[in-house]
């Protein structure tokens, strides 16, 4: 790099260059061209402070400027910019768009791309003031160099391109029509600039030996470390950062600077927030980051064709996000519209609900009575079932109009259309139902400002599409850049780029990797490197990299005793980085002098190892940790009750302790009237199967979501609703013509449940299969339906709900008295009397064949058919029988008689779990990964390792026979 003359300090070079302009006139105008608009503040504070150091005359008349600054202005002052707007990267990009359209050339095959129409757009920027000649070049060259003249003639005349500007800026400045520019220097630009900066410069009169630029970077003094990760990286440079303000540093003198701004921008802003820095650089949060930018977005993913509404998925990720609502329309709850997505509303809940308690055994019906139980359940369930009639009607409606809303945008032909359009999206479904907070307010004004700038997309030749508005609002979106603080106020962050001639006494500088600097470099397929060979001002791959270089040297030279940091991983990533080629070189050894082994050990040494500071946490967060990692943790250390809950927490899932954090809730867990509420035997049964999943389902209400566009094939659930639906339609006709009717009624009426049911988002092949499964499963329960009849059985009624009319209740040993509720599937009579439960299973019969009558429960596990033999002991007869009828082997079924002991071994079964849940005993027991529930949820692997661990201690000991009976569950 060029040096200052004589290797002379070039701040020192410049005080120097500026007195010699100004000597004996002190006002003598003076522009400094400078690479960012902060070092130009850091210049003419340095002249500042040297003038006043030296009885100076001060930095009157002196302006510093970038380029681009420069030549804006010149160029905004000619009458050739009047009536145009600047060219930005969406409106070259929507010309190109609009020329793939009219004529696509050989890019014929993916012109509908809206990458494509990016790649041309990008390789037309480059082309910018290149003469290009394509003779002797591969087709698609030609085809880049044809797009780029059509591309530039559609925007001349409308837009200016920074080209433009620089170049009419470059005539006009050496024509001599640009006055008061004075004396002019060039201080800390990078080498080898484009044509249309070198153009300016030349004007200028500044050749390449007349920047002042720093010699090679001197560090002896920077101290290297590596991290183990970004999120450490940054950590530590807060921690440095701290220190240094400690020391009295002024914040305006230290910068932070990365080499990748989307993994390091994120990370350090949140540090210096955290601890209290203020800060000035590229805001933490981008207009493309924010919830109301990512709902407008995920909506334009899917643009519903003429005559469809949006798919619900989007619609429900949108609801999620809390922004969407409309100004008059009203919207149930997030969780509301996810279960009316799961489970819509159906004929039965569209119409007045059916008392369940009036229908009895014989068929007729009658009115529940005031003030009974029946009443008071009928009226739960019907206001249940209007709450959902109510919050279907305001879904379907707020989705109808959301989805007209997008389809006029989707419709329109013209940008400003478009732009009308999610301009009203914005105010109508995204509405401020109030005062918002600063942020939202923010994002709100930024996005109406992206969103009325596609407007001058219009006259590029590009008809909007549901595809290039989609994307092309996604670029305009990611490209509305804002920034943080006020320049010269608080500590610098920014790229490696923002850190040149800077006046810095500290500079830390994060990211320093193979991949991140240097950038790996690969050759452009529009414009290969064979060409690239042949024309001046298209920079060859090994330019491009040495133009990285210099300006990672010179971005080092900043400060004294730079800090570099390099990460040795990514944990997000799961990836290992390897240090920046550059640095042993720079550097002079091999590798880092200190490593950050972990976060613990940067908490335990704070900033200590990196300044001569002490260690000093910066947040109360990481003072906390100092203190439980470096002196151990106390019950009273910090006295933070959250903290020491944290610690509990990991200390007895780490070793295994049953307690309130894995599963003792306590006898206080439950509701005071829990177990006076009806309960059925299948929840009983729940808890054995996974006591947390029952307490999470059954104590707290939590629901899982189910969602239906994941969903590759039925699940298990919803096959035997199918099939019950089915069969119980079936037995309300046989019961209706008084004989069992044909199985052909039976298919039909599985069919059309079917094809209510019916996922469009399954597997076809999986679901014929499935389909062909259900279908023979039902006709041969008919056959064997049949030849129970001709036995002597009669169906008496399906579907039968207990527990609401009359109670059914069973005292246990404790002076508990346990009410039962359920629904039975079928109740058949037999001729001789005897009365009959059946109960359909859809699974496999391996799991029930071991119930009998001398172990009716299965070790206390099982409780449906002692409880619905209870239920059919209260109907009268000669006898009660409980059965499981299995619809893959009907012929087999699984029951026995109700006796006594039946009830005895019912009665001390339903005492161990009431005894366990009077307890709070509610540890994770994994359940099946074939069906989503709780444990697949919070994830398999670690349920089953802690219930592993979690299985001996002794507190469990006394509930343990229920829970680990594998082959009863």
């Amino acid at each position: 790099m060029t040096a200052a003359p004589d290797e002379q300090d070039p701040w020192t070079a410049l005080a120097d260059r500026v007195a010699e302009a100004r000597a004996g006139t002190p006002l003598t105008r003076i522009t400094i061209v400078v690479p960012t608009p902060a070092s130009g503040l850091d210049v003419v504070r340095r002249l500042a402070r040297a003038a006043a150091e030296k009885g100076g005359h001060g930095v009157a008349n002196v302006r510093a400027v970038t380029v681009e600054e420069l030549a804006t202005e010149v160029f905004l002052a000619d009458d050739v910019a009047r009536g145009r707007k600047p060219l930005t990267p969406a409106v070259r990009q929507a010309a190109a768009a609009g020329l793939l359209a009219a004529d696509p050339g050989r890019f014929d095959y993916c012109a509908d791309r809206p990458v494509t129409a990016q790649a041309l757009a990008r390789c037309s920027a480059t082309l910018d003031g290149i003469d290009l000649d394509p003779t002797g070049a591969p087709p698609v060259v030609h085809e880049v160099h044809r797009a780029h003249r059509a591309v530039t003639e559609r925007l001349t005349g409308g837009f200016w391109s920074r080209h433009e500007a620089l170049t009419t800026a470059a005539r006009r400045i050496a024509a001599g029509e640009v006055r008061n520019l004075g004396t002019v220097l060039a201080f800390a630009l990078p080498t080898a600039p484009d044509p249309g900066t070198e153009a300016v410069l030349a004007a200028l009169g500044i050749e390449d030996g007349d920047i002042l630029r720093a010699a090679r970077p001197q560090l002896d003094n920077a101290r290297w470390t590596s991290a183990s990760d970004p999120e450490d990286e940054s950590r530590a440079a807060v921690r440095a950062v701290a220190s240094w303000l400690a020391e009295e540093t002024p914040g305006h003198r230290i910068g932070i600077f990365w080499s990748s701004e989307e993994i390091y921008r994120p990370l350090v802003s949140r540090r210096l927030q955290d601890a209290g820095i203020e800060f000035n650089g590229p805001a933490p949060v981008q207009l493309v980051d924010t919830p109301m930018a990512r709902t407008v977005l995920r909506l334009l993913d899917h643009l519903p064709a003429p005559g469809q509404l949006l798919p619900v998925r989007p619609l429900l990720d949108a609801i999620a996000e809390g922004l969407v609502r409309h100004r008059e329309l009203p919207l149930p709850s997030s969780a509301a519209c996810e279960r009316l997505w799961v489970k819509p509303v159906t004929d039965d809940d569209a119409e007045p609900a059916e008392t369940p308690g009036e229908q009895d055994t014989s068929g007729e019906t009658g009115p529940a009575e005031p003030g009974t139980a029946q009443d008071t359940e009928e009226a739960r369930s019907a206001e249940r079932k209007r709450r959902r009639r109510e919050d279907q009607r305001a879904f379907d409606a707020f989705h109808q109009a959301l989805s007209a809303q997008l389809h006029g945008i989707a419709e329109a032909r013209t940008w400003a259309g478009v732009s009308a359009g999610l301009l009203g999206l914005v105010d109508d479904f995204l509405a401020a139902t109030g005062p918002e907070e600063p942020t939202r307010a923010a994002a709100r004004s930024m996005l109406r400002e992206a969103l009325t700038d596609l407007a001058d997309l219009d006259g590029c030749g590009a008809t909007p599409t549901p595809a290039t508005v989609a994307h092309t609002v996604g670029e305009v979106v990611t490209a509305h850049r804002s920034r943080t603080g006020r320049i010269g106020t608080g500590v610098t962050t920014g790229s490696l780029g923002d850190a040149l001639g800077r006046d810095l006494d500290h500079a830390v500088f994060v990211g320093l990797a193979d991949g991140l600097v240097p950038v790996h470099a690969q050759e452009d397929a529009l414009l290969p490197e064979s060409v690239r060979q042949q024309t001046e001002g298209l920079p060859e791959l090994d330019e491009r990299v040495r133009r990285q270089r210099e300006l990672f040297e010179a971005a080092l030279a900043v400060a004294p005793e730079p800090l570099l940091f390099q990460p040795r991983g990514s944990l997000r990533e799961n990836r290992s980085y390897l240090p920046s080629r550059w640095l042993p070189a720079l550097l002079g050894r091999p590798e880092p002098e200190t490593a950050i082994p972990s976060s613990v050990a940067g908490i335990e040494r704070s900033a200590g190892w990196a300044t001569a500071a002490e260690p000093r946490p910066v947040t109360a967060q990481e003072l906390r940790q100092q203190w439980l990692t470096v002196r151990g943790h106390r019950a009273d250390g910090l006295g933070d009750e959250h903290l020491d809950r944290v610690l509990q927490l990991r200390a007895d899932r780490r070793r295994g302790r049953f307690t309130r954090f894995t599963g003792h809730a306590g006898p206080s867990a439950l509701p005071e009237d829990f177990l006076d509420r009806p309960v059925s035997p299948t929840a009983l049964e729940e808890w054995v199967n996974n006591p947390f999943g029952y307490f999470v389902t059954k104590v707290l209400g939590a629901e899982l979501f189910a969602d239906r566009e994941l969903a590759q094939q039925i699940d298990p659930l919803l096959k035997g609703t199918i099939l019950h639906e089915a069969l119980e339609s079936h037995a309300n006709r046989a019961i209706e013509d008084g004989a069992l009717p044909p199985v052909e009624h039976l298919l039909e009426e599985a069919e059309r449940i079917m094809e209510r049911e019916r996922n469009e988002f399954w597997i076809e092949d999986l679901w014929q299969h499935h389909r062909a499964e259900m279908l023979e499963q039902l006709e041969a329960t008919h056959g064997h339906l049949a030849a129970q009849c001709q036995d002597g059985w009669g169906i008496d009624a399906p579907e039968v709900v207990f527990g609401t009319d009359a109670e059914l209740t069973l005292d246990l040993s404790d002076g508990t008295v346990l009410r039962f509720r359920g629904t039975v599937d079928r109740v058949d009579r037999h001729a001789d009397g005897t009365v009959r439960v059946v109960d359909y299973k859809s699974g496999r019969r391996d799991r029930f064949a071991h119930l009998t009558r001398e172990d009716p429960t299965a070790g206390g596990t099982k409780f449906q058919l002692p409880v619905y033999g209870l239920y059919a002991r209260s109907l009268g007869g000669a006898g009660v029988r409980s059965e499981y009828w299995f619809l893959s082997a009907p012929g087999e079924p699984v029951g026995y008689e109700l006796t006594d002991d039946v009830v005895d071994a019912l009665r001390t079964g339903a005492h161990g779990i009431v005894t366990a849940l009077r307890a709070g005993v509610f540890p994770h027991v994994p359940e099946s990964e074939r069906y989503t529930n709780v444990t697949t949820v919070c994830g398999h692997r670690d349920v089953t390792a802690l219930w592993e661990k979690l299985r001996d201690d002794p507190g469990l000991e006394p509930h343990l026979s229920l829970l680990i009976q594998e082959d009863a569950k």
